[in-house]
């Protein structure tokens, strides 16, 4: 009986030497499985530096144009001096790469180092200064164009999708399950007033959280990196990851909005945001979280169901119920 495969670990050995192949200038010394997370990645060691392979999933990466736009996005902001994992071209010139795995296509990208470490964002003047560095992400994004498709971060990505994901899992709690579909309806509502107001919306990163996906030096120089969720949608949004973050973080409430007022304070410094996408941000925090439920029961195939249990549901509808009900 044939079993088929819907995720598989590439072994290192055959992967290094896919690699030295297709990047034959990079001198590739070594290559270490690293992470297991929404995709897989590697440290290549160079002869004389280090590198970053992203092996993206099949079943998360299935159109290479979504990887493509990821790849001239990260190009174009280090073109506007943003300091950026930048994508490395192939011996060809192409900057995506496809594998054939066990479970079909897969697509892979070659990344520069990005330097220093992840911080706690936990004092005001962090939080401040990476107010700033998000605006200026958002500044030099503006005039980035792309003939790549990829999904947009809309009420259809964010709401809709994701209820569709969490109802099978929760057909054993099917009240909790109305809660959320009723608590969907009014966040849809609230934010469709926000539209109807005027929301910012262009490129986002999509997963700025402040304490993940950016390296800070002791010069307080910074690296951005990890854009596979960026894409076009509304700017509260993207502000919305490090409030959220936050507020799972700290156990202070008082201390969460002392954080979010100085990296806002931060934020205007470079680049204005309206009050009505300032109002916005806490609605899409919810918003978020009810995207991020959906994206961790999308992944028992991968992960395990032991990661989205009765134990994870019960922690996000004490989050909903605090700050939704």
């Amino acid at each position: 009986m044939h079993l088929p495969v819907v995720y598989s670990t590439i072994c290192e050995k055959a992967l290094q030497k896919v690699l030295q192949e297709a990047y034959p200038t990079e001198q590739i010394q070594s290559v270490h499985y690293m992470l297991r997370g929404m995709n897989d990645t590697y440290l290549v060691n160079t002869i004389d530096q280090k590198r970053i392979f992203r092996l993206y999933r099949s079943d998360w990466r299935t159109e290479e144009a979504a990887v493509a736009f990821e790849m001239e996005l990260l190009l174009h902001l280090n073109r506007q001096g943003v300091s950026v994992s930048v994508p490395i071209a192939d011996g060809s010139g192409k900057h995506v790469l496809r594998l054939q795995a066990a479970e079909g296509n897969r697509f892979g990208a070659l990344f520069t180092f990005a330097c220093g470490k992840e911080q706690e964002i936990d004092t005001e003047e962090r939080s401040a200064r990476f107010g700033r560095v998000v605006a200026e992400l958002h500044v030099k994004a503006e005039g980035f164009t792309t003939q790549q498709a990829r999904e947009v971060w809309d009420a259809k990505t964010l709401i809709h999708r994701p209820l569709a994901i969490i109802e099978p899992r929760l057909q054993h709690r099917k009240e909790d399950f109305h809660f959320l579909q009723q608590m969907a309806i009014e966040l849809e509502a609230k934010l469709n007033e926000h539209i109807l107001a005027g929301l910012d919306w262009g490129i986002c990163h999509g997963d700025l959280q402040g304490n993940f996906n950016t390296n800070f030096c002791a010069d307080n120089t910074y690296t951005h990196f990890d854009f596979d969720l960026c894409g076009y949608g509304w700017r509260a949004y993207d502000l919305a990851a490090f409030k959220l973050s936050r507020i799972l973080i700290e156990e202070d409430d008082e201390l969460v909005e002392e954080l979010w007022n100085a990296f806002l304070k931060g934020y205007t410094e470079v680049r204005p945001l309206s009050e009505n996408d300032q109002a916005a941000v806490s609605l899409m925090t919810g918003i978020r979280q009810l995207w991020l439920m959906g994206l961790c029961m999308h992944d028992p195939h991968i992960m395990g169901s032991s990661d989205s249990d009765d134990a994870f549901v019960n922690e996000k509808m004490e989050f909903f119920k605090k700050y939704f009900a």
